[in-house]
């Protein structure tokens, strides 16, 4: 014994042996931020060396008293230490083989695999982005009535709100097992993950909250389920369960020293475990606390930079769970997915130690087209999230020092970052989408299509998304949710619309009103939600002038574009065009969303509609113009109205390439007014009649009713102050390509 220390000596001389070494190896200054931190010392060295010293190695009273500690701490009646987590096995005793049972798409490979030895098949289930667990709603959504349990993984110290998941599983009498491997200590109002389920899974590997070097522990809540994993455990025989004798003397004629009455396995824990778990779970509360306070000091240096939210997020807490961290996640904004490899790399180079989330879309693993080759990991938007733009970091179990927060977060932002975007666009089968669509592909050789179904095109720094009814109905809000997980655009460009002739809308104004403003709602709610997923989307919406007061000073800006009612024809599609302008405005005001809107005048061009009678101004009067042609030219073409009211007429093209122009330059909070030369209805048809070469009589009716307003006169003095260098195609050209389309497509059409 020493008499300093009151220690034997073997511990004094081990303990001053492991110092030494300690103090001995070199510091790795090339790592800054390792992923783990040794989490154990000479406590842990002295406790194992007793264990060697005593002769026992495997399955005694170490494990036994961790055993009961481990349960007492969590607060559940059983828990069974194993020399390895992978314990998450459903026998026949639980389910039937063929039975389905639900587990999140970003898991782990034991999370799955004893699913399938056992006969039982696995279900994905998609995980939401924001909190990098299970969904909820996709769980309901995959239920059958052949599903009879749920794999819960908690990822990184976070969970789905198990408050709302123990109502699923026991609404729908499920069995739910957790992986809590990442999550021990973890709190889900003031009750610990890992308790709530029938069983709760968790590891002591190296770098996780606390470590027997390898190893886990699996907790139950009835005799029954605790002799079964006892037995499970340990070969499948009777010498560690509770009834031993009774199961015993119901078989005399068999050696009851080797009596085996399950499956099982050689899952039996070493006693040094057992002592290094020991020792640790005495240190769980401040390990955790630790982790806790590190993951709130580095949220909270990131949450100084502005940089730092434009390209990228962090995990979120479920409602009303408590996470004792295992790591910081993050996720790249999409426009920044090109990147990530370069990225991982560069921070590994610079010593900052980073992981996927867990196996990432674990459908996208090769052994999955072995066992479950129908699946395929598009089908899980959520995962593929995480699988593509997530990673994490360490959050450690030691106290970190700011400095060597302020270093990480120094070198995390300093990278190189450049986006590459994925435009969405509605309504582009309309003339403006159309016209986009023919910009984009004139603007350089490296424009390409690259996909057609829907239409893809791929520029130098972007790709483009031409989404059309065929991609789903806009009016429905879960069919706008399907094509942003499907997509998942950094930007919008929102051209749809429901349109019909002026007396058909006039006639059907609830129908109009109703189709047009859900349309816009469901574009903005869904954009500004899946901001969560993606990171910042700029939207630009396109507005009409119908929307302007019938009775306003002209030329109009945007500090009147309310004052007053609109123009009766078409009035239904009006207030819908200032409830999208006014929504937007709410959006920008109350969220800081990066929502614009476009005002433009009267446009016209290819791709339209040129049905006389619902067709935009021009392209009607082409049409009807183009088809007296082929009549009587002795006599009139009769016109409605007087011919007398002004309209700013621009070509389609030219709004297009506007559009584009703001999709990038253009961040303001007031629609920007466009619009072209201001010409009147009869000199329109005139210069129609000219370069269609028509050369019969032109009669207006002179009804003054049929008029509709006398002016929509803009002021377009702001774009062309922000954009000087712009030049409008002039009328006659427009309207010559225009004539050209016409002739080479509708007629031809016709005739066919």
């Amino acid at each position: 014994m020493n008499s300093e220390t009151n220690k034997p000596i073997w511990k004094v001389i081990i303990a001053k042996e492991w110092n030494a070494r300690r103090s001995a190896e070199k510091q790795d200054t090339s790592t800054l931020f390792p992923l783990a931190m040794n989490p154990f010392g000479e406590e842990e060295i002295l406790a194992m060396t007793e264990v060697l010293l005593s002769g026992r190695l495997t399955l005694g009273k170490e494990i036994e008293h961790v055993e009961k500690k481990f349960a007492q701490i969590l607060g559940v009646s059983y828990a069974v230490m194993v020399n390895s987590a992978i314990a998450n096995k459903l026998r026949p005793k639980h389910c039937d083989p063929g039975d389905h049972v639900l587990v999140p798409a970003v898991c782990w490979s034991t999370s799955v695999f004893p699913l399938i030895q056992n006969g039982l098949r696995p279900i994905f289930v998609d995980v939401d982005p924001r909190t990098f667990n299970i969904s909820l709603h996709e769980l309901e959504r995959k239920l059958t009535n052949r599903v009879k349990a749920v794999m819960a993984v908690h990822v990184l110290g976070n969970s789905i709100n198990m408050k709302l998941l123990m109502k699923f599983v026991q609404e729908h009498q499920l069995i739910l097992i957790e992986d809590t491997c990442e999550s021990l200590g973890s709190f889900c109002q003031q009750k610990m993950l890992g308790t709530f389920g029938d069983f709760g899974t968790f590891s002591f590997y190296f770098s996780h909250h606390i470590t027997s070097g390898e190893g886990g522990m699996i907790t139950c809540h009835t005799e029954e389920d605790y002799n079964f994993l006892r037995c499970l455990r340990a070969h499948g025989w009777t010498r560690h369960i509770t009834n031993r004798q009774q199961v015993e003397e119901l078989y005399p004629d068999i050696d009851c020293r080797f009596l085996f009455i399950n499956m099982g396995y050689n899952l039996r824990p070493l006693e040094v475990q057992g002592a290094m778990l020991n020792v640790q779970l005495d240190k769980l509360y401040q390990f955790n606390k630790n982790r806790r306070e590190n993951f709130r000091l580095i949220k909270e240096t990131f949450a100084r930079y502005e940089r730092f939210s434009s390209l990228m997020s962090l995990i979120e807490p479920s409602e009303d769970v408590d996470p004792a961290w295992f790591g910081l996640g993050f996720l790249l904004h999409r426009c920044y997915t090109h990147q990530r490899f370069e990225f991982l790399k560069y921070l590994e180079k610079n010593g900052i130690e980073n992981r996927p989330i867990i196996s990432g879309n674990f459908i996208r693993q090769p052994c999955i087209s072995i066992f479950c080759d129908e699946e395929h990991p598009e089908n899980y938007p959520g995962a593929e999230v995480i699988h593509s733009r997530g990673f994490f970091i360490g959050v450690h179990q030691m106290s970190l020092d700011q400095t060597i927060i302020d270093k990480l977060v120094e070198i995390i932002l300093a990278f190189p970052f450049s986006p590459y975007h994925f435009t969405l666009i509605t309504g582009s089968n309309g003339m403006l989408g159309q016209y986009i669509r023919d910009v984009l592909l004139g603007q350089s050789d490296s424009s390409v299509i690259i996909d057609s179904k829907p239409l893809k095109l791929k520029t130098n720094d972007s790709e483009w998304i031409f989404i059309t009814r065929q991609d789903g109905d806009l009016r429905k809000v879960k069919d706008v949710e399907k094509i942003f997980k499907r997509f998942q655009p950094t930007r919008v460009i929102h051209c749809a619309a429901h349109l019909a002739s002026i007396q058909e809308m006039s006639a059907k104004p609830v129908e109009f009103w109703i189709n047009n403003v859900t349309i816009n709602n469901n574009i903005l709610q869904t954009t500004f939600e899946f901001q969560t997923w993606i990171g910042q989307i700029k939207l630009v919406s396109i507005l009409s002038t119908v929307m302007l007061p019938k009775n306003a000073q002209f030329p109009i800006d945007t500090s009147s574009i309310y004052d007053g009612l609109p123009h009766p024809a078409s009035e239904s599609y009006a207030y819908a065009k200032r409830s999208l302008a006014q929504l937007t405005e709410w959006y920008r005001k109350e969220y800081q969303c990066n929502f614009v809107t476009i005002l433009p005048g009267n446009f016209f061009g290819a791709y339209g509609d040129f049905n006389p009678n619902t067709a935009p101004l021009v392209n009607a009067l082409i049409a009807k113009i183009e088809n007296q042609k082929k009549q009587d030219l002795s006599i009139p073409l009769q016109m409605i109205g007087t011919g007398k009211p002004l309209r700013q007429i621009m070509f389609a093209q030219d709004l297009a390439e506007i559009v584009l122009w703001t999709l990038e330059n253009y961040n303001e909070q007031q629609p920007l007014i466009v619009a072209g030369e201001e010409v009147s209805v009869a000199d329109i048809v005139q210069l129609i009649c000219h370069h269609a070469n028509y050369n019969g009589s032109i009669q207006f009716d002179n009804d003054m009713n049929k008029d509709g307003p006398l002016r929509r006169t803009a002021d377009t003095s702001e774009f062309k102050r922000i954009f000087p260098s712009f030049q409008m195609t002039s009328l006659s050209i427009g309207i010559q390509k225009t004539i050209q389309y016409y002739r080479n497509n509708v007629c031809v059409k016709k005739i066919e």
